[in-house]
């Protein structure tokens, strides 16, 4: 029997990968509980974004990010207390690379009480939140409207043209199996150019990234300073990052 909500989901989320679609009574025998509580953790896990559910049990999505209104709406007050513990490194004229994203826009709130910053971001509501408090650069390159970013090459090249203090990079996913993950090659790109670009880079990850597969791996992401967090992930989770020598600070 399978006794902690996490490990149940976890354990969900891990059939899923092979099976594609699963039955809410398979689902049950499978873990030892009843198909009421599997109903509900696979109604927590679509919330979530995680699974689809479909006519008696759950689906796999397609290894696709959730959209951005949906990522805005979701765990606004893990994403907040991530960025409350990130705002909480960056000292007054920091320079500051920030990634697009739902948790990365709830960090430029908080950084609005900093004096003297710069920023650098493809995302244009994290400029248009940090415009008037500090000197933004906004990068350069085709405009997304259904992510409200600037992608591509062009962006990337403007970046490796600076160095900055800190990169805070939202992860894609975080899984005891894939490592560090991400969905979008271009952004990709990007990031690993922030992240290059800083003196110090932190990953951020809210408790909804947890277990979750996408097809893009980051290479050596010990190079980051840590991974900030609004859960501690499960014992799995925990033991990768000990094994790529990642620290995890709690938010």
């Amino acid at each position: 029997m399978t006794d902690l909500p996490i490990q149940r989901h976890r354990a969900i989320l891990d059939h899923l990968d092979k099976v594609e679609s699963a039955r809410t009574v398979q689902l049950a025998a499978r873990l030892g509980v009843t198909r009421e509580t599997v109903r509900h953790d696979l109604s927590h896990l679509a919330d979530r974004g995680l699974l689809r559910l479909v006519y008696g049990g759950a689906a796999r999505l397609g290894l696709q990010e959730p959209d951005l209104q949906a990522r805005l709406a979701t765990n606004i007050a893990g994403k907040t207390r991530i960025a409350r513990r990130a705002a909480a490194l960056v000292p007054d004229g920091a320079r500051v690379a920030l990634d697009c994203g739902s948790t990365t826009l709830a960090l430029a709130r908080q950084l609005r009480a900093r004096v003297g910053l710069k920023l650098w971001t493809n995302d244009i509501a994290i400029a248009q939140e940090l415009g008037g408090a500090a000197e933004v650069v906004l990068l350069g390159g085709p405009l997304s409207l259904a992510q409200n970013i600037t992608t591509g090459p062009d962006a990337a090249e403007m970046m490796a043209g600076y160095n900055v203090d800190f990169a805070f990079i939202s992860l894609g996913g975080l899984s005891a199996a894939q490592g560090l993950t991400d969905f979008d090659r271009d952004g990709f790109a990007l990031r690993n150019i922030m992240r290059s670009a800083a003196t110090q880079c932190y990953f951020l990850a809210d408790h909804g990234k947890f277990g979750r597969p996408a097809p893009l791996r980051w290479k050596s992401p010990q190079t980051a300073r840590a991974v900030i967090c609004d859960q501690t992930p499960g014992p799995e989770e925990q033991a990768m990052l000990t094994r790529i020598g990642l620290p995890l600070i709690r938010a």
